[in-house]
């Protein structure tokens, strides 16, 4: 899906079909609105959150994304491999930045000596005289 909506859109279609087919028992409800379908499946969740979140995508509502994140997100937490894709798409379509990567020790080491995890401020640049050399710092 990641990058190509269309041809995402296409696959679930195809997939889903071919899925009724072969389970003719298969529950499944056809929701239709002025710009979209989508088929819900009341025993597959998980499949009901991938049509639901193609929907979020055509739309480009983060807070659609979140909700079907929140509401899905004992089903995804049971598969536990999706979650470097969900990051990927919250990214590409709704530019929901990727949570930072903290280190611990770093981060109790920033606070320690001040720097209170975040980045340390740059050391200024020495000051230029006369030509394109810098003064060099501590030769006197």
């Amino acid at each position: 899906m990641v990058g190509n909506l269309r041809d995402a859109t296409r696959s679930l279609r195809l997939f889903t079909s071919r899925l009724t087919e072969a389970n003719k028992n298969l529950g499944v409800q056809d929701v239709s609105s002025n710009g979209s379908d989508v088929r819900i499946y009341p025993s597959i969740p998980l499949l009901n959150f991938l049509g639901l979140l193609l929907l979020a995508v055509q739309k480009g509502s983060a807070d659609l994304f979140k909700q079907l994140k929140t509401k899905y997100g004992a089903h995804i937490k049971e598969v536990g491999t999706w979650d470097e894709a969900l990051t990927t798409v919250a990214e590409m379509y709704f530019n929901i930045q990727r949570p930072r990567q903290g280190n611990p020790l770093f981060d109790m080491m920033g606070s320690m000596f001040g720097g209170g995890g975040a980045p340390a401020a740059a050391k200024p640049q020495p000051k230029r005289v006369g030509s394109s050399a810098p003064v060099v710092e501590g030769l006197d």
